[in-house]
């Protein structure tokens, strides 16, 4: 008999580490549940994806001067088959003061903050964590230059210390 207690202690054994892993598990999932809320913000955050295809966009705006970089979205609203446009272009210095003066004899120039978006290029992303709430400054002009049916309504922004601006337009 003394030959079978080590087999009898080994399955002993095994039976209590896998009971006991499966009460952890257990009692970690009723203590710890999961946050659904993190979980959907993350699945959302994937979701939102931007293009930078700039002969695309230009099939769908007017832009005045080619930019050096172009990332933008498309987006449908909750009615009547509107949509919304917001870009973020970046041109040459001597084109960003061009732009202005075209945008600023149609509309004074308003100084306005937005939210930077996931999807911002890297260089706005980080301004806007500079200055502590994820908020970009800029000044905001007439987007006139820009329209090109459906999109007839919106603004173009310059945002501080650089060549970028947002562009915001939307469908009538």
């Amino acid at each position: 008999m003394m030959k079978f207690v080590p087999k009898y202690f080994f399955l002993l054994s095994l039976t209590l580490f896998f009971t006991a892993c499966g009460a952890d598990e257990s009692q970690n999932a009723a203590n710890n549940p999961p946050n659904s809320n993190v979980n959907q913000a993350n699945f959302n955050e994937k979701k939102i994806t931007a293009k930078d295809n700039i002969e695309e966009l230009e099939t769908l705006v007017k832009i005045p001067f080619h930019p050096e970089e172009a990332m933008w979205r498309e987006e449908v609203l909750g009615g009547q088959n509107s949509k919304k446009i917001t870009a973020v272009l970046k041109f040459l210095p001597e084109e960003s003061t061009k732009v202005v003066a075209e945008a600023e004899a149609k509309k004074p120039a308003t100084p306005t903050t937005i939210p930077v978006e996931t999807w911002f290029p890297a260089e706005l992303v980080a301004q806007s964590e500079l200055s502590g709430d994820d908020t970009l400054k800029g000044n905001a002009y007439s987007a006139e230059q820009f329209f090109q049916p459906p999109y007839a309504d919106g603004r173009l922004i310059r945002m501080e210390n650089s060549n970028y601006f947002v562009l915001e337009l939307l469908s009538k």
